[in-house]
């Protein structure tokens, strides 16, 4: 319970801004809707006619509750979408778990148009950098540094005579993935496994070797329903996966991706069921 009403806190903590800018909305859309704007503003329209420069809030003051509550909430609307034009979301140091729609408002609403990845389940990583939810992903490139005399990335084929229309694809960056971890109902479909180090270490690395074995698989892969995706990369490997494999390339010979998300603890199974990403 107590773990509960933290993760609520955070949750609430982390999109204060947010929450604070719907509130506004929701009061610039009533408060007209209670006040009698032309007794309000009777002195500045006797002293004031109509003008391209006062049209806007004329047309608000004269025209009736309904209309003034239409074009407070627009005006409203665009002062904060301008004002989050520079701002990042997810900036706090704490895990960020929030379903599609939330970011989708946040981004196509309020205007926000950066949206940091760090602490970000990673199924949601893949659908915000492939949907191109928000313009920006900032990370910072010191916290994924590229490794000196990195060696070439492992490709394993698994159950190659099981191939067919859905196939898995496990990529094996910042932690080591056994199959064990894998859902029972997919064990045994064609696997694709590329690893980046092994697991020899849990170094959060950006490594181009990785991604462009990922993006050699992928686009060897002949016509697909499914690719079923199981992953530990870091966010830095996972947006360029995403972009340069998903968003583009790899929707020729794919139809459909799922990405499936690892329990955060004891065994960090994978879930049985994996979120459609397209």
């Amino acid at each position: 319970m107590k773990k509960t009403i933290w993760k609520v806190f955070d949750c609430l903590k982390s999109n204060e801004r947010q929450l604070l800018q719907i509130v506004v909305l929701v009061i610039a859309t009533i408060a007209p809707l209670f006040v009698n704007l032309r007794d309000l503003f009777k002195d500045y329209l006797e002293s004031n006619p109509l003008s391209p420069d006062n049209f806007v809030w004329y047309i608000a003051i004269t025209r009736g509750k309904y209309v003034a509550s239409v074009i407070v909430f627009f005006l409203s609307l665009w002062i904060i979408r301008k004002s989050n034009s520079d701002f990042v979301m997810n900036k706090r140091n704490v895990y960020h778990d929030y379903c599609y729609v939330w970011y989708w408002f946040c981004a196509k609403v309020l205007g926000i148009k950066k949206c940091n990845l760090v602490h970000v389940p990673i199924y949601m990583q893949f659908k915000l950098v492939i949907r191109g939810t928000f313009d920006e992903f900032p990370l910072d490139e010191d916290e994924f540094p590229i490794m000196d005399n990195e060696p070439e990335c492992n490709v394993l084929i698994i159950n190659e005579d099981a191939y067919g229309d859905e196939i898995n694809l496990i990529l094996e960056d910042t932690y080591a993935i056994k199959e064990i971890q894998i859902p029972k109902t997919k064990r045994g479909l064609y696997t694709i496994k590329i690893s980046r180090n092994n697991g020899t270490t849990n170094g959060r690395h950006f490594s181009q070797k990785f991604i462009e074995a990922t993006i050699n698989a992928v686009r060897g892969i002949r016509q697909v329903t499914v690719i079923n995706i199981f992953a530990t990369t870091n966010p830095m490997n996972t947006k360029h996966i995403a972009k340069r494999v998903f968003a583009l390339g790899g929707r020729g010979n794919v139809e459909h991706i799922c990405v499936f998300q690892q329990a955060g603890s004891d065994k960090r199974i994978f879930s049985s069921k994996g979120h459609k990403i397209y």
